[in-house]
């Protein structure tokens, strides 16, 4: 989930100049419905950030001292947690990424980036400790960041909670509105680049920095805490200096395309993004409201908050829209949702199927991995080849390219593929069609699936070193012959860049056991219960990796895809902001469904056709307020209107 804050501290001044009718909405646009859920007399709340269950913010007194972090649960909202109340220091620049929090306190002469877990009773920890006066703290999974000062000649700074490292962007000049999504920070730039204002991306595990969108400075501005980020998306408000009216925009860091979103005669700014919902403050009705555009109804605007209040800094997780209402003395903090629908992808086989689901998710991919549809362990072992490389993983029959796939390797616009499996899972008249579509292609094959898997290893590993990305030295281990277990972990393998290797019940092939060698893995997850992997098997891989292996597993393929979402959560390498959805009776759909979910950095959750498992139940049920969208994998076949319409009643 993506997080921005404004580096300058400042209450929020509100000029209504011009006001305009808002566009008549679509039909079955968005309804919103919200109401006030921080409220405190003599205290006024500052910019929210809302991750799911939980909202921060910080309210300081009337008089503006004391500046204290508040955090809402949605879930038990009754009793708010409050960090530094009455202690006369000043906490504040605070941001919340699943349960996770993070702020800048000024205990000391300087301020300083503290950090804490709401999901366990660890005390809250200092992240830095320097005499640099830290400021705009965001947090994104493992990723924290901030600014190391509020004048002229200030960089960013970030830090890793899973490796305990330290970096820093040095090619910054007077950083504004930082944000993190991914690992991927955003910010704006003022004269980073001579006489230019710019909105730069920079991604903290491969050093690569985008220029998103630059401007001469004396015709036109980025407005300065104006930037977000989430997935590829990037937004900001900008103005062309003669006029002043302020503009949404948006940019696609992967395709390099850059759009105007609103043109009004009035000022639209602070937008923020998640998934298909981009809210802003709007001055055009007179007062300040919350409007959004919601991607399925090009052209129209939502109505998030209109009220006879002044409405300010939305930020968004799913459908919910969180937002200060009456900024200055006596603020309060309001939250408002919409509807918030799972989304079927499905075709009229598993090869439409794929193929949709890489055009619902990837605009353009200059590579793609290709692995046979009628097997599941060349492609689980190719999910964390694709994650390296950020692209698709479709599908193909052994002797046929289906047309579905030939024409989404079109609309990609790919021109290599990496072929999984040798030519008895896809054989030549494949690769000859690719040839003729002007497509090069390599193959990646062993004797059986246990070689594969092991021969996509090296080019797995070649691929993140030279996109300067942590190769982790971590596997993992699933069940070769079965995929009731294993079809769960390839969006933890896409996301992280891992290997998936395949070991038999009761036995390590030896060619896996040679790859944990030749490539010195040490840290190893074995994936199902005893019954998929037995005991001494597992205790082989320990041997092997020097120590032993942690087991994911419940007590079924269900609940053990449930255990491999919260790991997946919990160590910060996934979020729930848009979860995936397949038919745990098969696999076609969630192979593709899975490496989708990893370029999100999302889980899958695995169903039966027609029922909810208890366990599914459950732990829906108790992350309801966290899941920010749904995708279903699969046709009513293998997911049944009856389960669709359950999986709808747990978003909220």
């Amino acid at each position: 989930m993506k997080r921005r804050h404004r580096i300058l501290f400042a209450s929020i001044g509100l000029a209504v100049t011009v006001a305009l009718t808002v566009p008549s909405t679509a039909s079955g646009a968005l309804v919103f419905s919200g109401s006030v859920v921080l409220d405190t007399p003599g205290y006024w709340y500052g910019q929210p950030h809302i991750g799911g269950r939980y909202i921060a913010t910080y309210r300081a007194r009337n008089d503006g001292t004391d500046r204290d972090v508040v955090v809402y649960d949605r879930q038990s909202p009754s009793t708010p947690l409050v960090h530094g109340a009455g202690d006369g220091i000043d906490q504040h620049y605070t941001d919340v990424s699943g349960s996770r929090v993070v702020w800048i306190s000024n205990a000391e002469a300087d301020g300083e980036v503290w950090y804490d877990d709401l999901s366990n009773a660890t005390p809250p920890a200092r992240i830095t400790t320097d005499t640099r006066d830290d400021a705009g703290s965001v947090i994104d999974g493992n990723t924290i960041a901030w600014v190391d000062g509020l004048g002229s000649g200030r960089k960013i700074r970030f830090y890793d909670l899973e490796r305990h490292a330290a970096g820093v962007v040095d090619a910054c000049n007077l950083p504004n509105g930082l944000c993190v999504d991914s690992g991927r920070l955003a910010w704006m730039d003022d004269e980073k680049v001579a006489g230019k204002q710019g909105v730069y991306v920079y991604d903290t595990e491969t050093t690569a920095e985008i220029t998103v969108r630059e401007v001469d400075s004396s015709v036109r501005r980025i407005v300065a805490d104006s930037v977000d980020i989430h997935g590829d998306a990037v937004t900001w408000s900008e103005y062309l200096v003669s006029t002043d009216d302020k503009n949404i925009w948006v940019a696609n860091v992967r395709t390099g395309v850059v759009a105007q979103v609103t043109n009004n005669v009035a000022t639209q700014t602070s937008p923020a993004i998640s998934g298909d919902l981009l809210p802003w403050q709007d001055d055009r009705t007179g007062d300040n409201d919350i409007l959004a555009w919601w991607g399925p109804e090009t052209p129209g605007y939502q109505d998030v908050a209109t009220t006879a209040a002044n409405e300010a800094a939305p930020d968004v997780y799913g459908h919910a829209v969180a937002y200060i209402v009456d900024p200055g003395s006596d603020s309060d903090i309001a939250l408002a949702t919409a509807a918030l629908e799972p989304q079927r992808i499905s075709g009229a086989n598993r090869y439409e199927t794929s193929a949709k689901i890489s055009a619902n998710r990837f605009i353009k991919s200059g590579t793609a991995v290709l692995a046979t549809g009628v097997g599941f362990a060349d492609a689980l072992a190719a999910s964390g080849l694709a994650g390296a490389l950020e692209s698709p993983l479709l599908l193909s029959a052994q002797n046929d390219l289906p047309a579905p796939i030939s024409a989404e390797l079109e609309r990609l616009d790919t021109t290599f593929v990496f072929v999984i499996g040798g030519e008895a899972a896809i054989g030549t008249a494949v690769t000859d069609e690719l040839d003729d579509m002007g497509i090069s292609w390599q193959r990646i094959a062993g004797s059986d699936r246990y070689e594969t898997a092991a021969r996509i290893v090296p080019y797995l590993v070649d691929i993140m070193g030279n996109e300067n990305r942590w190769w982790r030295r971590d596997a993992f281990f699933v069940r070769g012959d079965d995929f009731a277990d294993a079809l769960a972990i390839a969006p933890h393998a896409y996301a992280i860049g891992v290997p998936v290797l395949l070991v038999r019940k009761d036995s390590v092939p030896a060619v896996t056991a040679q790859t944990v060698a030749n490539f010195n893995i040490n840290d190893g997850y074995v994936i199902g219960g005893t019954a998929a992997i037995s005991t001494p098997t597992a205790e082989d891989i320990g041997d092997l990796l020097g120590d032993a292996a942690v087991r994911w597993w419940g007590a079924n393929r269900y609940a053990t895809a449930i255990e491999c979402a919260r790991q997946g959560v919990s160590r910060g390498w996934l979020d729930y902001d848009r979860v995936g959805v397949a038919t745990g009776m098969d696999f076609p759909d969630a192979l593709s469904g899975g490496a989708a979910c990893g370029y999100f950095g999302s889980p899958l959750l695995l169903t039966p056709p027609s029922s909810i498992p208890e366990d599914l139940d459950d732990f829906l049920g108790t992350t309801r307020y966290e899941l920010g969208g749904m995708e279903v994998y699969g046709g009513e076949a293998v997911v049944s209107p009856y389960v669709f319409g359950r999986l709808d009643d747990y978003l909220y």
